[in-house]
């Protein structure tokens, strides 16, 4: 029995020390509330010296009556959320909370020897102090409060109900929001280390016909090739993404790509070092060196890739080819430009856009990606 005392009074001792600064704010205000309601009839007796008495009883019972009933509702409030018995201990909690702050004022009230508002109003009309039945008061006086208190708390208990809803529903949107991340990642980070069949038996056979004709460039061949898979494979268990893992694969699609034609492709690239690690997203680059390599006729002799920090922390990124004309594939730029508008990004931040600009000479896509 002792021990089963023991832990009660601990848990109310919890719950007593979990009072959060809103709940105090909360009590607090609809005791202010309530003691104002009637707070201007105080006008009516100012000729009373005693009035600054009675409008500090008015002002001060509610705030008292409101401390009492948070630390009597404190303890059925961390009760569990979805219990049926829930509304119940509230109720009962605040009945109990009524019944105690009116012995708790029976008590103060004569210390402290403050007059009511009502009381200096029959003062002044000369009737003599009312003198309800005391058990009939009691009970009276308990209803009332815990009527006034029962709406306080039913009102607080709403609000936190929408609260935790609200929160509930945003922690949902949130992980769903993340699952299509990792969903959408997982699938771009597949097709990105996808190394098409059609590609992929067209360089072997090319490959197998070098070394069948004793081309002394079939090795070198065949090391173009062997380098794009161990950079494109390793991505299919990778979670992210970097500017230079990025130009790491589109360096050794372009070798491949151009040592299939007897030529070489090389890529430039240029940022500032602490870019190199920046997160990109996925599959971006690549199907624009896809879109420049699609005539074997008309390759590029040069390509090169810079990255600069742009305004509010976003990122610019320009590819350029030595081949022009190639803006006019409007069907393939309009694919990657819906893809870029997919990505996730922060609230308020601009969409991602992709520009191209093209001449008789070269060609230039500018990706402007936000933080």
């Amino acid at each position: 029995m002792t021990e089963a005392l023991r832990e009660r009074a601990a848990q109310l001792w919890h719950a007593w020390r979990s009072l959060r600064r809103e709940e105090l704010s909360w009590f607090l205000l609809m005791g202010v509330f309530y003691g104002l309601v009637d707070a201007s009839s105080i006008f009516y007796v100012m000729d009373n010296a005693r009035w600054p008495s009675a409008l500090a009883n008015q002002m001060l019972t509610p705030l008292l009556v409101a401390l009492v009933i948070l630390f009597t509702w404190l303890p059925a409030s961390r009760s569990a959320l979805e219990s049926p018995w829930r509304v119940a201990r509230l109720g009962i909690a605040v009945l109990i909370g009524a019944v105690l702050a009116k012995l708790l004022y029976d008590q103060l009230m004569p210390m402290l020897g403050w007059p009511s508002i009502a009381d200096l109003a029959r003062e002044r009309k000369g009737e003599m102090p009312h003198q309800p039945i005391r058990w009939l008061n009691f009970i009276g006086e308990c209803l009332s409060i815990c009527v006034t208190a029962s709406l306080s708390v039913a009102w607080y208990e709403m609000a936190m109900r929408r609260r935790r809803t609200r929160t509930r529903l945003e922690a949902l949107l949130r992980e769903q929001s993340a699952m299509q991340r990792d969903a959408v990642a997982a699938r771009l980070a597949a097709l990105q280390a996808q190394v098409e069949p059609q590609f992929l038996f067209d360089t072997l056979v090319d490959i197998e016909r070098a070394y069948e004709r004793a081309d002394a460039a079939a090795p070198e061949q065949m090391e173009r090739l062997i380098r794009h898979l161990r950079v494109a494979l390793p991505r299919l268990r990778e979670r992210g993404v970097t500017l230079e893992s990025e130009a790491a694969l589109l360096d050794s699609y372009l070798a491949v790509v151009a040592g299939r034609q007897r030529g070489a492709l090389p890529l430039s690239t240029e940022w500032s070092a602490w870019l190199a690690p920046r997160p990109v997203p996925p599959m971006l680059l690549l199907p624009l060196a896809q879109l420049m390599l699609r005539d074997a006729a008309r390759l590029p002799t040069q390509a090169r890739l810079s990255a600069q920090e742009a305004s509010g922390g976003g990122l610019r990124l320009r590819l350029s080819f030595d081949r022009g004309g190639l803006c006019g594939e409007e069907t393939a730029l309009r694919a990657l430009g819906e893809r870029l508008e997919r990505l996730d990004r922060a609230p308020g931040a601009p969409p991602p856009r992709l520009q191209c600009r093209s001449n008789a000479d070269d060609t230039e896509f500018t990706l402007e990606l936000p933080a």
